[in-house]
């Protein structure tokens, strides 16, 4: 019964305490509506809401730029609710591209992981806060919306056209390793040969050191 009690009052002071910093701003708004963060009419365009100023750390939409995706798929791993689909093909040079990169901005929750697992840095949070209207005819207004960040898939044509172009990059580069390896192969039997073509040189006899004469004491006279 006492913890009941106290859990009461607890709540009560917390809530007391949150509407005093409430009742502040209210208070401020009558006094100097310009220097108060107050709610402002939005009217869905925007022009309206590129002149609000936002904190430093604001998460707006996401953005990807797409030319430094590498597809490691970090973003999708991070994701707590799944709101990204990547696929991805490899080009000429044998890296990968993202051909599709979906972002469902209706499921986004705006946290932020997949901005800070990205390798690249090529995802970010914009500072700017797009309208609730579905209007997509700019191309700005994505609220509620899937956003493509992908280059598109090859097509049959194009996909022939990579194949064949990473098999002769493959094939250069085997003939160049071959080439390589048969000019290393050379050099180290022209070296042997010039080692077993060099005239032997026969050490000269060590000369025996000399040892010199042994002097003979006189014999010292008997006293």
């Amino acid at each position: 019964m006492i913890k009941f009690m106290t859990d009461i009052y607890d709540g009560m002071k917390t809530f007391m305490v949150g509407m005093k910093v409430t009742g502040s701003y209210l208070k401020a708004s009558n006094v100097d509506a310009a220097n108060t963060i107050t709610t402002i009419q939005y009217d869905g365009t925007m022009t309206l809401a590129r002149d609000v100023q936002v904190a430093d750390r604001f998460r707006g939409h996401l953005h990807n730029d797409v030319e430094r995706c590498i597809v490691c798929k970090a973003c999708a791993k991070a994701c707590p609710i799944d709101c990204f689909w990547i696929d991805g093909e490899k080009t000429e040079s044998n890296k990968l591209r993202p051909s599709r990169f979906d972002i469902d901005l209706l499921k986004c929750m705006y946290c932020g992981l997949c901005v800070v697992a990205c390798p690249t840095g090529c995802l970010t949070m914009t500072k700017e806060w797009w309208g609730a209207t579905f209007n997509n005819s700019d191309g700005t207004n994505l609220h509620g919306q899937i956003r493509n960040f992908g280059v598109g898939y090859y097509n049959d044509d194009e996909k022939a056209d990579v194949e064949k172009k990473r098999f002769e990059a493959a094939e250069a580069k085997k003939k160049a390793a071959a080439a390589a390896a048969a000019a290393k192969a050379a050099a180290a039997a022209k070296a042997a040969a010039a080692k077993a073509a060099a005239p032997t040189v026969a050490a000269a006899p060590a000369t025996p050191a000399v040892q010199p004469p042994i002097e003979k004491k006189p014999d010292e006279p008997m006293s």
